[in-house]
């Protein structure tokens, strides 16, 4: 039987792999800099510890964009390729999702107008913005507004699986984890299936952990390996919610149910466009159309 596989690809993912693979940093001391013969450093840990800190500078070697554009075709025929090996029968269709915003701003930041104010921009590839819009015009690509990439898989998987499809969600970021279903890794191609119970606990674990990547404050001295002890699988929701309530008390004393709720419409992944997240607490939430 004939059966449609809509493989739903990380498109920010695809476009910072494909930018860095096609640029290379290299190290050097300021006072000593390379067109005056000093010497220079692929990686920083090989920087002599005598140098003091201040005078540590950094440049890229930029291959043209068509190095990092190709890097892109790359990394998307590859699980292309590993799907229709592992359902030769199906029907595959694909989409690239990318953070976009500029029509319409990210919800969270009305949420919160610290999400993501530790974002640098040095740590995004030269020729980002040129790969984006590669993938939007070649790639299927769409570029959210209002909300995230994150979102637009929750809703596209949803919306796949009410119509009798199978959505396969194709990236290396953990927080996709969150929603249950076949996930593969995009650069090993490696499938995983994450049950509704396991999805939950990313959702719950991170509630505990925060995300320092997104500027959003958990409980103080919990991480990964923590948060797993404190809410092991098999925990239910309702144990866990009472387990992460426990924790946000001890911490954040009188304002608890406010950072509680605000991380909760952080963290939750929408499943279809808009949603809310089902575990606040007492209070309506607003949709932000």
């Amino acid at each position: 039987m004939t059966e449609d596989v809509v493989a739903l690809f990380d498109g920010d993912v695809i476009a910072y792999r494909a930018g860095f693979a096609a640029e290379k940093r290299y190290y050097f001391d300021s006072r000593s800099p390379p067109e005056s013969g000093g010497t220079t450093w692929d990686y920083k840990k090989e920087i002599p510890k005598d140098i003091p800190q201040e005078f540590i500078e950094h440049e890229r070697n930029l291959e043209p964009i068509e190095n990092a554009l190709q890097n892109v075709k790359s990394l998307i025929s590859k699980c292309i390729n590993q799907i229709q090996d592992l359902y030769p029968e199906s029907n595959i269709h694909y989409f690239s999702f990318i953070s976009g915003n500029k029509k319409k701003k990210n919800f969270r930041i009305e949420v919160d107008k610290t999400y993501k104010a530790n974002r640098k921009k040095e740590h995004r590839p030269s020729h980002l913005q040129g790969i984006l819009d590669f993938i939007v015009k070649n790639h299927n690509g769409y570029a959210s507004e209002g909300c995230e990439a994150d979102d637009f898989f929750g809703h596209a998987q949803s919306d796949a699986l009410n119509n009798g499809k199978l959505p396969i969600i194709i990236s290396i970021d953990k927080d996709l984890k969150q929603l249950a279903g076949l996930h593969m890794n995009l650069v090993t191609q490696e499938i995983q299936e994450v049950s509704p119970e396991q999805a939950r606990m990313v959702f719950w674990r991170q509630m505990l952990q925060g995300d320092t990547a997104d500027n959003i404050k958990g409980i103080d001295g919990i991480g990964e390996t923590k948060s797993r002890r404190y809410l092991p699988d098999g925990t239910t929701d309702t144990e866990a919610k009472e387990i992460v309530c426990s924790y946000y008390q001890k911490e954040y004393a009188n304002s608890w149910k406010e950072t509680y709720n605000k991380n909760c419409k952080l963290l939750w992944i929408w499943r279809k466009i808009p949603d809310k997240c089902p575990y606040t607490l007492e209070e309506d939430y607003k949709d932000f159309d």
